[in-house]
């Protein structure tokens, strides 16, 4: 029995014909899938060739176009409409949020320069309105307890009582600047001082000061001497201003060693940088009203209270000139 391919199944029966008949469409499917796929590319590349064609045909006919008018205008016979107009492409509209994201790009260094200055300016506006004006300012200038803070706002506390409100803003403030002044610390802290009391001087808008035994005579020298004559009759009023040696007001201030030199002074009327001698004449006047109700407070209640004092003697000033001659004479008495 020869060999061949065996198209039967086990029973001997061929393939069923709706089977053989799927085969076939499948096949036939499969080949015009196949041909459209073919026809597809040949389509597009025919185009592809035709497109490239029309550019070749399009660039060499301008070319030529420019040569032509390009010899007609070396030969001067091209009009206005002949020459040759260079063709750029149009434009591309740019929207809103590209417009923002270029325009940052370029200025974000002076926009951050910009917001920040505004914030700067906001803060300083914002301050000065909501910042207290104060109803009595005093500088202070003695190198003393008077100078650490918690002592100097428990002072500010004592002189609000006899203070009335002189701005209207329906409070006391009273506030006193720190501008201690000690020859014998010359450091960045003393420089800050003398800076900011001479600045305050020259406005002649605070007209008290408080100082003591140490205080510079040519200092002194600014405050009026004649107190005595206006307060006859108030024996802590002296040449110096009115003297705060009080026991109380060590007790009241919480500090033990208050010396008993202390005195709130009063400037003497001048002319200022920033004003006439009539305007510190005339808040002298108005503080003097002030200085008198803490002038006739403290006597009262130093009075009542059989007030004897303080006994703390002030350290006695030493120059830095004396102190360092001392210190030389000793080295060379030591040696």
């Amino acid at each position: 029995m020869s060999k061949g391919i065996n198209t039967e199944v086990e029973n001997g029966e061929l393939l069923p014909d709706d089977d053989l008949e799927f085969e076939r469409e499948y096949a036939e499917q499969q080949r015009k899938r196949q041909q459209e796929i073919i026809e597809n590319r040949r389509r597009i590349a025919e185009e592809k060739r035709k497109r490239e064609k029309q550019e070749r045909e399009e660039r060499d006919r301008r070319i030529a176009q420019d040569k032509l008018d390009l010899v007609k205008m070396k030969a001067g016979i091209a009009d206005e409409q002949e020459t040759i107009k260079e063709k750029h492409e149009e434009e591309r509209v740019l929207s809103f949020g590209e417009k923002a994201a270029n325009f940052w790009y370029h200025e974000k260094m002076w926009i951050i320069l910009a917001l920040f200055a505004a914030a700067v300016v906001t803060f300083m506006i914002i301050d000065t309105v909501r910042r207290e004006k104060p109803d009595l300012e005093i500088l202070l200038i003695c190198d003393n307890a008077l100078a650490l803070d918690d002592q100097r706002v428990l002072l500010e506390d004592k002189l609000e009582q006899y203070v009335p409100d002189r701005n209207g803003d329906g409070k006391v403030c009273v506030s006193i600047l720190n501008c201690a002044l000690n020859e014998n610390k010359i450091d960045i802290q003393y420089n800050n001082n003398s800076q900011k009391f001479y600045a305050n001087l020259q406005q002649g808008s605070i007209i008290m000061v408080i100082t003591d035994s140490n205080t510079d005579p040519d200092l002194q020298a600014l405050m009026v001497n004649d107190l005595p004559d206006r307060f006859p009759d108030n024996k802590y009023v002296d040449e110096d201003g009115l003297s705060l040696n009080f026991g109380f007001l060590a007790d009241e201030l919480q500090c033990e060693k208050l010396p008993n030199d202390i005195h709130l002074c009063m400037r003497r009327p001048v002319s200022t940088l920033d004003g006439n001698i009539e305007d510190m004449q005339k808040n002298f006047d108005e503080d003097l009203e002030v200085f008198t109700a803490i002038a006739e407070g403290l006597a009262e209640q130093a009075s009542a209270s059989g007030d004897k004092g303080l006994p703390t003697d002030p350290v006695p000033f030493v120059s830095a000139s004396a102190a360092s001659a001392d210190t030389d004479s000793k080295t060379g008495s030591e040696q």
